[in-house]
This record gives C-alpha cells, sequence and structure tokens, in this order.
C-alpha cells in the first residue's frame, strides 16, 4: 500500500498507526502480493520483514510483561510465521545462488587485475548449474503456491488478531533498544570469542535479532543507527560467505567431474576463502570497537518464554529498499 495513494482521511489514519501497527499492515500486503506474484523481491522482504517482525515483537512483548492474551495471540502468529519462512527459503536462496552465478559469468569478458578468467569448461558448469536452480525455483514456487494458498487467510487473520491483542499491551512511544542489540552482541561475542568457518553462520544467525532491534530504533537513536549499519556490514558480510559456500558444496553434489581444476567448484571454493577473510576481518574490527566498554552495560533481564522462534513502514517502501536475508 502507498500512501499517497489513499484518500486524505485514510493518509492521516495511516500516519498516526505505530510504527509496529504499519510493519504488520505492511506484511500483510507483502503476503497478498506474494500470493498473486511471488517475484524475487517480494519473496525476499517478506522474508526479511517476517523475521524484523517477530524479533521485534517478541522483545516488545517481554519488556512489558504481555499478559497471556496478547502472549498467545503472538504464539499463534509467530508459528505460523515460521511455517511461512520455511516455504518462502527455497525460493529465497535459489534466487540468491543464481544471483551468485551471474556475478561470476559477468567475469567471462575480463578478469579483474590479478585473476584468472573463467575457462570454458566453467562456463558450462555455471550454465548447468543455473538451469537445475531454475527447475529448483519452480519447485519452490509451486510449493509456497500451495502453502499460501491453504494458509493466507489464516495468517492475514492470525495477524490482526495479534494487533487487536498488542494494541493495550504496546505503548505510544517505545524506548531505545540500542542496549538490548548491544547486550546481545557482547552475549555472542563472549560465547563465540573465536570465530571460524565451523560457527560463523550460527554467529550470524543469532546476531540478527540484534540487527533487528537495532534497526527498529536507529531513526529516533544515534547509537541504534550506528549498531545497526555495523551488525548490517556482518550480516551482509557473513551471508555473502555462507552463499559461496553453500554454492561450492551443492556444485560437488550435482557437477560430475567436479574436481576439475578448471571447473566450477575450484572457482566457488576460492571465493568462499576470500569471503570467510573478509567476514572475520569485519566481526573481528567490530567487536573491537564497540565492546570495549562492555561493563557499563547493564546485564540481560530474565526471559519471559514469550515464544520458541526468533526471528520497515509501509509494504512499498519495503519493496523499493528490496531487502534481503
Amino acid at each position: 500500500m502507498n500512501p499517497a495513494s489513499l484518500p486524505p482521511g485514510e493518509q492521516f489514519a495511516v500516519s498516526l498507526q505505530p510504527e509496529w501497527q504499519q510493519r504488520l499492515e505492511a506484511w500483510r500486503n507483502l503476503l497478498a502480493q506474494c500470493a498473486r506474484k511471488p517475484s524475487r523481491k517480494s519473496v525476499h522482504v517478506l522474508r526479511s520483514l517476517t523475521l524484523r517482525l517477530q524479533a521485534g515483537l517478541e522483545h516488545s512483548l517481554q519488556e512489558q510483561a504481555a499478559d497471556r492474551t496478547a502472549a498467545r495471540a503472538f504464539q499463534r502468529w509467530n508459528k505460523g510465521g515460521k511455517k511461512l519462512r520455511k516455504a518462502l527459503e527455497p525460493v529465497r536462496n535459489a534466487d540468491v545462488y543464481m544471483a551468485r552465478l551471474d556475478s561470476l559469468r559477468d567475469t567471462v569478458g575480463g578478469a579483474s587485475e590479478g585473476e584468472t578468467p573463467l575457462s570454458p569448461r566453467c562456463i558450462c558448469e555455471i550454465d548447468k548449474f543455473e538451469n537445475r536452480l531454475k527447475r529448483r525455483r519452480q519447485a519452490g514456487i509451486d510449493k509456497l503456491m500451495a502453502v499460501l494458498d491453504a494458509q493466507s487467510k489464516r495468517l492475514n487473520r492470525l495477524s490482526k488478531e495479534l494487533e487487536a491483542a498488542l494494541a493495550p499491551q504496546m505503548p505510544s512511544s517505545v524506548p531505545s533498544n540500542a542496549q538490548a542489540a548491544l547486550r546481545i552482541f557482547a552475549g555472542l561475542n563472549s560465547e563465540l570469542p573465536n570465530l571460524n568457518a565451523s560457527n560463523l553462520h550460527a554467529y550470524r544467525k543469532r546476531l540478527k535479532p540484534a540487527l533487528y532491534l537495532a534497526q527498529i530504533s536507529a531513526t529516533s537513536d544515534p547509537l541504534a543507527r550506528r549498531l545497526a549499519a555495523v551488525f548490517r556490514q556482518i550480516h551482509v558480510a557473513a551471508g555473502e560467505w555462507h552463499d559461496w559456500q553453500s554454492l561450492a558444496l551443492e556444485a560437488c553434489r550435482v557437477l560430475r567431474g567436479h574436481g576439475k581444476q578448471d571447473g566450477l567448484v575450484p572457482v566457488l571454493e576460492a571465493l568462499e576463502g576470500k569471503a570467510l577473510h573478509r567476514a572475520l576481518g569485519q566481526c573481528r574490527r567490530s567487536a573491537a570497537r564497540y565492546l570495549k566498554n562492555i561493563g557499563e552495560i547493564r546485564p540481560l533481564p530474565p526471559r519471559k518464554p514469550v515464544a520458541a522462534d526468533h526471528g520497515s513502514e509501509l509494504a512499498d517502501k519495503f519493496l523499493e529498499a528490496g531487502i534481503s536475508r
């Protein structure tokens, strides 16, 4: 929904909505768009917004000590959101992997300085791999459409029930989430001080709630804005590494004769190694910068069992931003 396309009275009503309500409305609009046409952008943004809502609302409910009605409404919607993300993931993965292969194909005309151009064998294997991913994406779309046909009305209803249950619980002005985001970051770095290829993906997944909390408060809090920027840098760098790693493993599985030195697999493995080096460097620099005065950060309060799964303002804005992963 684009506010500019609404009648003046409705535009005013939308502008008065709290930010969390705007996000839920955006989520419903994206859900409807995916049900009509699951484009690359709508699939990616719906998955990302679902995660952001899950993390942000869970945190808010814990902070506000929400009543049972609100907690149950969140649990029901959250369970549906988890199933939705599972249905969106194969399509999203195929899209990301094909984009990575396209970026490789762009080097055919000439390699960067110090790099070797792709061999004819490698280019041929890229084409074969891409065709396989296209078929996989279509299979994912078919399953996604079946899920949306069966569940979209229910998900829409659950989100409205959640909104009604949250209305008396949520304050009109939400305090900054910067300290909560920083505490997650500090705890994660304390638990995983020595990052490597075996734990970087887990680190990235567990940092997502901190990223989303910082993004929620980024417009009103300078610290949250800085944290959102640095967490996003970690998120992107570690995600790039994981994409190359997943592509290399999948290429080993599906391409015959993948051990050839002039084939696709060695290229993907080399890119994985470079991306890992960049991601680990980004994590180390960020930790060194933001955790110097960690003793001043208040400890995390005891968790309340709002929901088991963890996981910005209307739908058009999300689509224009093209948020991924």
